[in-house]
């Protein structure tokens, strides 16, 4: 089976089928990843979409100099930056409102899946979301990356065009300012 980085070769000399390939292995990861961001399928599915359009644009400029996974999140990531940018400019104009960030994971699991708990794990969730929504978007992005996206502090260095130690650093803030601020609402809310 060819790797990742073998595939963007090929799809480089104009391998339609290696392209399919590649899409099938990683359309599920950029889907989670931008529903993350956008918290919704739609604007999901479409930053997935043209994360592969760039992809396959780009192939004959990919260089394997890193692991696949570092150049498909970056190129994720900043598409998802981009919008989400295009979309808070549009936001502070007052033409379009949306949730800037999703972190379903947080506050979902077995639990969640239990009829008596869904309408409370849904509360939780848009708890989460407002809360995410407030942190800066480095800490969001590199948070996202490590926690569900499943990617070592190097890779997200390097997706992130940063070195290793903001990254720990960045990821330490941002899950300090997530339980933090969540105690906070929670905290209010019990008290309301």
């Amino acid at each position: 089976m060819d790797s990742d980085e073998r595939l963007m070769q090929r799809v480089a000399s104009g391998d339609l089928p290696a392209f399919r390939l590649l899409m099938e292995r990683w359309e599920a990861a950029a889907k989670r990843y931008a529903y993350r961001v956008f918290g919704d399928y739609q604007s999901a599915e479409d930053a997935a979409q043209e994360t592969f359009v760039r992809l396959y644009r780009a192939a004959g400029r990919y260089q394997p100099t890193a692991k696949f996974s570092t150049y498909f999140y970056t190129v994720l990531g900043n598409l998802c930056r981009d919008r989400l940018r295009a979309t808070r400019r549009r936001t502070a104009r007052g033409e379009v409102t949306e949730d800037a960030f999703v972190i379903d994971e947080l506050v979902a699991g077995p639990e969640a899946r239990r009829p008596d708990r869904r309408a409370e794990a849904a509360e939780d969730r848009a708890l989460v979301r407002r809360v995410v929504a407030e942190l800066p978007e480095k800490l969001m992005r590199a948070v996202s990356l490590r926690e569900f996206e499943g990617l070592a502090y190097q890779e997200i260095a390097d997706v992130m065009d940063a070195n290793l130690g903001e990254v720990k650093t960045w990821i330490h803030r941002g899950r300090k300012k997530l339980a933090h601020r969540l105690r906070a609402v929670m905290a209010e809310e019990e008290r309301t």
